[in-house]
């Protein structure tokens, strides 16, 4: 085979050279290599051949994609095997040789190796150096230069895919009906004014200057987290304008279906109503739950009327395409891999496809310098390990099929905004109380905090101030209730009579929320006139449960809903209940006690619960014995 092959320098740390240079799709499109369609084909050892299908020097290429082989920070290769075209085999493998202080530089070297097909493959080596190493090298030399100047890793791609943008620049409001596709300036200017109506922010105009000036690729998933650090802006405040923009009409909101091994979208979805409990990966040939926490994320789009976006692939199964995977390898029969892996601390599990198993790996500052995994035809061999930040990793294919081994962090995507997540933002449910699961559809939460307050003595109130009065008062501290549950970033889901149900995506916010919500709701009482003011009783607690659809809004049912509620009614005036599983997860209850709150362990029985539980009641008074 001949070869071609090229160095970059770089004096930036090697996490954010490999971060970068990893993403292979967005570098191939920088590069200006054509857009690939790629076809799956499901095989019956549980792997699946991926096929691809370019046009390049006026041909058509079709080829078999292996599945790509990486060690984080280290390297990647992918073997491609054509059935059509001027190659026969090509093959990149972009290594990466840190200094001897990894956080001060380090060399990327990349190597293509090829063999061609009849007379037109006499022109490769020529063909190679022209189309793929002097674009890549230029390529890197701009992260570099980029890297240099003190770009943050994940910014500098979008200068790079403006090249293959439409514009080299941003386009002004002025001349977006001259320059870009020629959509109405009024009806964008009429769009931005709207979504200026529901959050009159300066986000609200990014937003625009994103939809107008950016290049395809960076507006096909549009993510709150990451356009919130790439303007350096406050993550919910992002969120919020997004939404807003959604709400007039300049974006689309859209919700991927995830799956949990690959991470990558199985499906795009106009509406949760949409949504199903099941679905399948072909990637990873894996059928699977659909779930409100990871399996469905909500991402942004620009609306079709402002801009028809198009999703286009160069690579899609490169490592930046899956960051979560730190080891990707294919093992034919026999055959056997050893590599040295250097990782954060954390958990990370090993997966081998053709298993339903999997094997933990934990690196912690000290532990075990190697793992060695052998896979066989009716199980893996090797246990769960503890390791040090740099181990060695053996795997062995034992069995008569192909395996592919992987070793991925269990850390969840820090940019992706789960379902669960959104659903449990007051913002998204005032502005899309339609947003709902369709009929009959029950999703499962893995993990949501429920929150339950009753006003105490209700009926005395109205016996002693009228209904009229009584009525207002109770309409208002509903008012209160909704702002601070908003202010502690969760939503109320529904008020039953004189009660509310709330849910927050983190149990610390609910506690925060709860202890606002007893002084602020008094306050409130006692400024409207009410010198007796209100008092609460509030319950908290957290688990798995279901969401539903119900009298059409988003509900949530099951035991975790159930003792959250009974919690409430073991409440007293002015108590807080949290279990005790909620409050190991809390430190304790540490933002109650950091509030002034003190508590004392108990036994309960709530109603329809077959066994005691252990409860956290708390006061805003001195400890009882």
């Amino acid at each position: 085979m001949r070869s071609r092959s090229f160095e970059v320098r770089f004096d930036a740390p090697t996490s954010a050279v490999w971060r970068i240079v990893s993403d292979t799709d967005r570098v191939d499109g920088a590069a200006g290599l054509g857009a690939i369609a790629y076809t799956e084909r499901r095989e019956g050892d549980g792997t699946t051949r991926r096929f691809g299908r370019m046009r390049k020097y006026g041909m058509l290429q079709e080829y078999e994609e292996k599945p790509f082989v990486w060690v984080h920070e280290r390297f990647f290769e992918v073997e491609r095997v054509f059935s059509r075209g001027v190659f026969r085999v090509f093959r990149h493998r972009c290594e990466i040789v840190p200094d001897a202080d990894p956080d001060a530089g380090c060399t990327v070297r990349t190597t293509y190796a090829f063999e061609g097909r009849g007379l037109l493959g006499l022109t490769l080596p020529f063909a190679v150096w022209l189309e793929l190493v002097l674009p890549y090298r230029r390529v890197y030399r701009r992260i570099r230069e980029a890297l240099a100047a003190g770009a943050a890793p994940l910014a500098v791609s979008a200068p790079l895919a403006a090249e293959t943008a439409r514009f080299r620049a941003p386009v002004p409001v002025a001349a977006y009906d001259t320059r870009w596709r020629r959509p109405r300036v009024r009806a964008l200017v009429d769009l931005a004014a709207r979504a200026r109506a529901y959050d009159d922010s300066a986000l609200v105009a990014r937003i625009v200057e994103a939809v107008t000036a950016w290049p395809d690729e960076d507006l096909w998933r549009m993510q709150p987290r990451a356009l919130a650090r790439r303007w350096q802006a406050d993550p919910k405040a992002t969120l919020d304008a997004c939404l807003a923009a959604t709400r007039a009409g300049l974006l689309k909101m859209r919700w991927d279906v995830i799956c949990p091994h690959c991470r990558g979208d199985k499906g795009n979805l106009a509406s949760l109503a949409d949504a199903t409990e099941r679905a399948y990966c072909p990637s990873c040939d894996l059928d699977f739950d659909v779930d409100l926490d990871r399996g469905l994320e909500a991402v942004f789009t620009p609306h079709p009327q402002v801009r028809e976006v198009v999703s286009k692939h160069f690579c899609v199964a490169g490592p930046g395409s899956t960051p979560h995977i730190v080891y990707q390898r294919a093992l034919e029969p026999g055959e056997a891999d050893a590599v040295q892996i250097a990782l954060a601390p954390g958990r990370y599990r090993a997966r081998f496809t053709g298993e339903t198993s999997w094997r933990w790996i934990s690196v912690e500052a000290d532990g075990a310098s190697h793992v060695r995994f052998v896979v066989g035809d009716a199980a893996v061999d090797g246990t769960d390990a503890i390791v040090g930040r740099s181990f060695d990793l053996e795997v062995r294919n034992a069995s008569g099929r192909r395996v592919v081994a992987v070793v991925e962090s269990v850390a969840w995507a820090e940019d992706a905004l789960s379902a669960g997540e959104l659903v449990a933002d007051q913002r998204f449910r005032d502005l899309f109380s339609k947003e709902v699961l369709g009929p009959g559809t029950k999703l499962a939460v893995q993990d949501a905090t429920l929150l339950f307050t009753d006003v105490v003595g209700s009926t005395a109130l109205y016996n002693t101030l009228g209904d009229a009065r009584a009525f207002r008062l109770v309409h208002d501290h509903f008012g209160v209730l909704r702002r601070i549950v908003a202010a502690h970033k969760g939503a109320i889901v529904k008020t039953i009579g004189d009660a509310v149900m709330a849910v927050f995506v983190a149990p610390d916010d609910a506690l925060r929320a709860a202890a606002a919500l007893h002084v602020e709701v008094d306050a409130a009482a006692r400024a409207s006139g009410h010198e007796a003011g209100v008092r609460l009783k509030v319950g908290v607690h957290a688990g798995p449960c279901i969401a539903v659809t119900l009298n059409e809004r988003l509900d949530y049912f099951g035991t975790t809903v159930n003792l959250a509620a009974r919690a409430e009614h073991l409440a007293g005036p002015g108590e807080i209940v949290v279990t005790e599983d909620l409050a190991r997860r809390t430190r304790g209850g540490a933002p109650l006690s950091e509030a002034g709150w003190t508590s004392r362990a108990e036994e309960a029985n709530p109603k329809g619960f077959p066994h005691p539980i252990r409860v956290l009641r708390w006061s805003s008074g001195p400890s009882s014995a």
